[in-house]
């Protein structure tokens, strides 16, 4: 949790926030401003009136702790709820210090780990109701957070992890390189590591999957599955001057498609330092939200015994053997390529799968 806003009403709640401020100096305070000869000159003063002010932050923090009652809480923050994946952690903490509520996004939002935080700088008893938290189960939703992945399908979070909360046998299956923390502590609630995906079968009641690639067709079709894509490809990309986004866009989609990959779970393109300026790709890369790293003749020249495709076409203009497959296996700190250089039309595309922990970019 990097930027936090608490918010109290009352005289007691600024005693109570200056003890989380003691504790999270970055921690800022809003405050009533009939406190102003009690409350430090750095806080931020309002009106007193709730509802506008929580309009104003609400987007602007990780995590708001409402040093309050929940009831007032609860109405003024409805409004402003989207979704678990997009809402600040909301805690909510009395006047008295005796508990830390984990009221809104305790998962993604992080509300149930600042409850806990707040229990031990305040002394305050943490409230904390995830069904998964209290059973002592793996949560879907913390699982893709540890591991920097994204839900394809969050439909089936709901589904999947009710069956996890009430003990049903659950399946996780990852593939080799996926950094899974150990998940032995969960099998006495019913959570059970795969190796394979041959061996979901009518034991499971509900699967995970962490994988780059399309699979659906090796899950059985009854089986509730929640598709997580850990960011583990880098897309190399070279591309002739002058190329359209559109190009680019058509061409990427493309050879993902066509090789049964996920494009969720490419974590950035990768190209020659000649290539970083060009407009359709930098377009594209900032319309998928994807850095796009350029490596220098040097760096690509130190890898090109590995490239399997060399080109001595690009070697006269470029002055280099290959742009799309080496820039991908440097971006993903790999010796070889996952899916060798395609062109389509003005494009070329290659894909390497990053080894655990050596990405470049």
């Amino acid at each position: 949790m990097t930027k936090l806003g608490a918010i109290t009403l009352t005289r007691q709640g600024v005693d109570i926030c200056r003890r989380i401020q003691g504790a999270v100096p970055a921690c800022e305070v809003f405050v009533a401003r009939k406190y102003n000869a009690i409350a430090p000159a750095q806080w931020r003063r309002f009106d007193g009136k709730l509802a506008p002010l929580v309009q104003e932050i609400f987007g602007a923090y990780e995590g708001l702790i409402f040093v309050m009652a929940t009831g007032i809480v609860v109405r003024t923050i409805a409004p402003f709820i989207v979704d678990k994946r997009y809402d600040p952690g909301i805690v909510v903490v009395d006047i008295a210090g005796r508990f830390a509520i984990s009221l809104c996004a305790g998962h993604l939002g992080g509300a149930n780990q600042l409850a806990n935080e707040l229990g031990a700088i305040l002394g305050a008893m943490p409230v904390v109701t995830t069904g998964t938290d209290v059973n002592q189960t793996l949560a879907p939703d913390m699982l893709a957070k540890e591991l920097g992945a994204e839900i394809e399908n969050w439909e089936a979070l709901k589904t999947v992890s009710g069956m996890l909360v009430d003990g049903e046998p659950v399946a996780v299956f990852a593939e080799d390189g996926v950094g899974l923390p150990d998940l032995e502590r969960f099998a006495a609630k019913g959570v059970s590591r795969i190796a394979s995906l041959d061996e979901l079968d009518g034991r499971f009641r509900a699967a995970v999957v962490i994988s780059h690639r399309i699979v659906a067709a090796q899950t059985p079709a009854e089986l509730p599955t929640l598709w997580m894509r850990p960011k583990s490809l880098i897309v190399g990309v070279g591309c002739d001057r002058g190329t359209t986004v559109e190009e680019i866009e058509r061409a990427f989609e493309r050879v993902l498609l066509d090789n049964g990959l996920s494009p969720l779970s490419v974590r950035n393109l990768a190209t020659y330092a000649l290539k970083k300026d060009e407009p359709g790709l930098c377009a594209f890369a900032q319309k998928r939200g994807l850095t796009l790293r350029a490596f220098e003749r040097e760096e690509i020249n130190r890898v090109e015994h590995l490239i399997p495709n060399p080109s001595p076409t690009v070697l006269k203009h470029a002055g280099v053997l290959g742009v799309a497959e080496p820039a991908a296996m440097l971006g993903a700190g790999a010796q070889t390529v996952l899916v060798p250089k395609r062109k389509c039309g003005r494009v070329t595309i290659a894909i390497a799968l990053i080894e655990e922990g050596r990405a470049a970019c």
